[in-house]
């Protein structure tokens, strides 16, 4: 799978919108839905569209798949918003992807 940041965008009142193009780029499709981790968030920054938070205590998204499948070499967009205090840096973090159900 191949992550891609294609814009980072301060919109305001301390908030930061990330979109990231995720490409399958294995010969396998892949079914049911993206967990997205975002690891190493600074404790001033919370992402505001998280679906959960896993057992690492690090927040993340559930992305669910266009049709419920991501072919091979097939690409989706998805965006993360953050709150951060007005007057930090822009945000940096890394991204884990993890296939399937449950909790992380």
């Amino acid at each position: 799978m191949n992550l891609e940041r294609i814009e980072s965008t301060s919109i305001g009142g301390g908030r930061q919108e990330d979109v990231y193009s995720i490409t399958n780029n294995s010969s396998s499709i892949l079914d049911t839905h993206l967990l997205i981790i975002a690891r190493g968030l600074p404790d001033q920054v919370r992402m505001e569209n998280a679906s959960g938070i896993a057992s690492t205590g690090d927040p993340y998204l559930r992305v669910y798949l266009p049709d419920g499948v991501l072919m091979p070499g097939k690409s989706t967009v998805t965006r993360l918003l953050f709150r951060r205090r007005p007057q930090l840096p822009p945000i940096n973090y890394s991204l884990t992807l993890l296939s399937g159900q449950g909790n992380p």
